[in-house]
């Protein structure tokens, strides 16, 4: 009897459940008397693009995490027994609650008016956003905001010029940190072995810009050029290149709109008496000395025959 063909079956895809977190103690301390206070990952909107992302709030959402994503082509988890075919790693690092209001702030401010702080934070799509209030550093919302009202009632309303300066404390204190750590914040990349001279080390204007880069990753494109603007950044680049360049060669100025007033002709004149004086080699002192009588120059060789008269 023939053998019945066996059919392949695939192993049915179990959603993933678990994944690999490196995250602060602090950031996951569960708090066994209220279930409801434990840490949870949120999706909000991000304050530069605009999208959801995901964020991390601690226990009774005292800090609020931002959660990156690392992932590469090709790699897995071997977790105890089992393994993870997705090996991406995620990492949280702490983040100023006060930049994910921000966009919020700037968008009630279209109305003029002064509002509470629930008003102001108020998000359809992600309606977590609300945790953002019971931040511990929301107290610093005085210093992007102009405030009215009792202690039991205040009303808030965007202030660009204290917003400025106070992103520009966030801009300076990461210069310093980038300097006491002694981060090559130049432009082109430049190892931290070699000896370095004083006219190629790392301008100021060098690390504002990078500390500028980096808090502009938590701006709206508009906010981080106003910022920069108001941080009077130099454009070290376009200095450096101005002053490398050489002045462009002067022109011949022509005499009736022909001749040029300089001689020209002098330099022809200085590579002849070069030539002149340079000295002669061994061979060609040696060949002068032979008698050429009746020797043929070698371009005899290569001219035309004279024609046979018939």
């Amino acid at each position: 009897m023939p053998k019945a063909n066996k059919k392949k079956t695939k192993s049915p895809v179990t959603e993933q459940k678990q994944w690999v977190l490196i995250a602060a103690d602090d950031a996951l301390t569960e708090v066994k008397e209220d279930k409801q206070a434990e840490p949870a990952f949120v999706k909000l909107r991000h304050p530069k693009t605009d999208q959801g992302a995901m964020f991390l709030f601690s226990a009774n959402s005292g800090k609020v995490f931002e959660v990156v994503k690392y992932e590469d082509d090709y790699r897995s988890w071997f977790i105890q027994d089992t393994v993870q075919q997705d090996g991406s790693l995620f990492m949280t690092t702490p983040m100023d609650p006060l930049f994910l209001v921000l966009p919020y702030l700037i968008k009630a401010d279209q109305s003029g008016m002064y509002m509470t702080l629930d008003q102001i934070v108020m998000d359809q799509d992600y309606p977590q956003c609300s945790k953002l209030l019971e931040c511990e550093g929301i107290s610093d919302i005085k210093y992007i905001t102009d405030c009215k009202g009792s202690e039991d009632m205040k009303a808030y309303r965007y202030n660009k010029q204290t917003t400025l300066e106070w992103l520009k404390g966030k801009v300076e204190r990461t210069t310093n940190v980038l300097r006491e750590n002694n981060i090559q914040a130049g432009s082109g990349a430049k190892v931290e072995t070699f000896v370095r001279s004083r006219k190629d080390e790392t301008s100021k204007d060098d690390y504002l810009e990078y500390a500028h880069g980096l808090i502009s990753d938590y701006l709206s494109p508009e906010l981080s050029e106003e910022l920069y603007t108001y941080l009077e950044i130099k454009d070290n680049f376009v200095e450096s290149k101005t002053e490398r360049e050489e002045p462009p060669a002067k022109k011949p100025k022509l005499t009736n709109g022909s001749e040029p007033n300089e001689d020209y002709t002098k330099f022809n004149s200085k590579e002849k008496t070069d030539k002149s004086t340079a000295k002669e080699t061994a061979a060609q002192k040696a060949l002068k000395k032979v008698d050429k009588t009746g020797m043929k120059s070698i371009s005899s060789f290569f001219s035309a025959k004279p024609k046979s008269k018939k």
